[in-house]
């Protein structure tokens, strides 16, 4: 059967809906976002919002964002950034999953597809780090049931061909693929963290990177440079026999 599912990312809210970063006011892209989906894709499977939801950690970011977020949050799932606060994401958002501890994870089964959400974040810091723990519990899972999968965290394990950002990736990359070269039906990796698109073949797997909600990123770029897009989103199409599209939506007036 097929499944529909949206991915939001790097939204950088802040409680204070007039706040802005680096000048951007990103509230006001959200709620674009938001309604673009209301009105282009509405009888989505899922919602993923892969980290940064918040930029200021506060609790009441989260409760903002929740009701903006209304009837999806029911089929939502959400796994923190380095800018979140675990706490709060699983105080606030039930599909929010606590599979290890002190990790905020999420895992989703179909009949024909499985959806595991990782959690990257390492404390204190930009670059990400999945750890020993959940590598293992990776590898187990997987080898436990060989379904078509999808993976998603923040941190992307692979080049954006872009040295700032790829300096603040993901620090156990090759462990995390040397894991999805052990299990060919790890099907596709979706992260943020880069603020931009972008595609990678990774041991049999594709990598896909996603623009940001808040503030896109210039890719390929040797320093950051805000690009004017408008906010964005990717759409998954998983379907039968482990086959699967993709594409970036951009937000239009």
């Amino acid at each position: 059967m097929p499944h529909t599912i949206i991915q939001l990312t790097d939204c950088h809210l802040f409680a204070d809906k007039g706040a802005t970063l680096r000048d951007v006011a990103t509230w006001p892209r959200f709620e674009k976002a938001l309604d673009d989906i209301r009105r282009r894709t509405p009888n989505f499977d899922a919602l993923v919002i892969s980290g940064d939801t918040a930029h200021d950690e506060r609790p009441e970011t989260y409760e903002l964002a929740r009701e903006a977020l209304g009837e999806m949050v029911d089929r939502l799932f959400i796994i923190p950034g380095n800018h979140d606060n675990r706490d709060a994401l699983r105080e606030r958002f039930v599909n929010c999953q606590s599979l290890l501890p002190n990790r905020t994870m999420f895992e989703w089964m179909s009949d024909d597809w499985r959806m595991i959400g990782l959690d990257s974040q390492l404390t204190g810091e930009v670059r990400g780090e999945l750890g020993q723990q959940q590598l293992d519990w990776l590898d187990e899972q997987l080898a436990t049931r060989p379904t078509p999968t999808v993976v998603w965290m923040h941190h992307p394990p692979v080049s954006v061909r872009s040295g700032w950002l790829d300096e603040i990736g993901l620090t156990d990359a090759a462990a995390f693929n040397s894991i999805v070269a052990r299990h060919a039906h790890v099907r596709l990796v979706i992260t943020g963290h880069v603020h931009q698109d972008s595609t990678s073949a990774l041991n049999g797997a594709i990598a896909l990177t996603t623009p940001a909600v808040g503030l896109p990123f210039r890719p390929r770029a040797d320093q950051l440079i805000i690009d004017p897009d408008p906010p964005s989103y990717r759409i998954v199409e998983l379907g039968e026999s482990s086959c699967w599209t993709s594409q970036v939506l951009r937000c239009c007036d």
